[in-house]
């Protein structure tokens, strides 16, 4: 009897290992969907529509399932790489839902970037598309970390990108196209060193040295050359210093929490 008993209890006790040995390995993978705006226990966020588990909620049906899925691992990606969130949500109508009280597109994507708490504390650098399809209205909306800097730059893509295709019926392209530019644009400076500011740094001392060789040997048309040039290479250096400040988000210590609040943006109708 306890010979059995003893032989019971070890063939319990190896199959509880197995279970929990392949429940580590099955959480091991990652899942692009596994976005924390509607994944985990299941926040009320009405009265604006739930999101769909990860970055992509697209009600108004404009992506084929292919394309979504490409969407999310982009975006999936670039948080993972950049810790900037970007969320895309397409609706039939604003006027389906609640939202504000004056129903325009502006308010509902300020409202609805903060119900989803969209972005990382305490950079507050997320960003929103949010598309109505049938009120034929886009918003690029920004996290407030931003400011007003970066207005103009949502405006060029949101003219450029998404409603320049919306206008020809081409929707999923649209869609694509402006994630692709608003990675590219809002996320894509932290991803790669200024080379081109390094390259003008050190050529500058090179010129300088060239010129003074010249002007020494009397060569002096091709010295005032390369002091022009210097010149050049010193205002290109200014330039791309102020575009890579003016274009990191701007700190907000005070504001720690799960996710950001709405800013600046651009709208856009076709």
């Amino acid at each position: 009897m306890n010979g059995e008993r003893s032989l019971v209890m070890s063939a319990l006790a190896g199959a509880l290992l197995f279970a929990s040995t392949a429940t580590v390995v099955g959480e091991t993978e990652p899942d692009p969907s596994a976005n924390r705006i509607g994944s985990g226990s299941k926040r009320e966020h009405a009265p604006y529509p739930e999101p769909d588990a990860g970055y992509v909620t697209d009600l108004a049906g404009l992506l084929s399932p292919d394309e979504q899925e490409r969407i999310e691992v982009w975006l999936w990606q670039t948080e993972s790489r950049t810790n900037v969130e970007i969320v895309v949500v397409t609706l039939d109508s604003i006027g389906d839902y609640p939202g504000t009280a004056n129903g325009s597109i502006e308010a509902f994507a300020r409202g609805l970037f903060d119900a989803y708490g969209i972005g990382n504390m305490p950079e507050n650098d997320g960003v929103l598309l949010l598309i109505a399809k049938r009120d034929r209205n886009a918003r690029v909306e920004l996290g407030a970390g931003y400011g007003r800097t970066r207005d103009r730059d949502a405006d060029r893509i949101m003219q450029n990108q998404i409603i320049a295709r919306f206008r020809k019926g081409r929707f999923a392209e649209g869609v694509t196209e402006g994630v692709r530019a608003i990675m590219l644009e809002f996320a894509g400076v932290r991803s790669g060193f200024p080379w081109s500011i390094l390259a003008a740094g050190v050529a500058i001392p090179v010129l300088g040295a060239i010129a003074y060789s010249l002007f020494r040997n009397g060569k002096r048309g091709w010295g005032w050359i390369c002091v022009g040039l210097i010149i050049v290479l010193m205002l290109f250096i200014l330039r791309k210093t102020y575009t890579v400040i003016r274009h990191l988000p701007e700190s907000r210590s005070d504001s720690w929490g799960s996710g950001g609040f709405g800013g600046g943006g651009a709208t856009g109708s076709w």
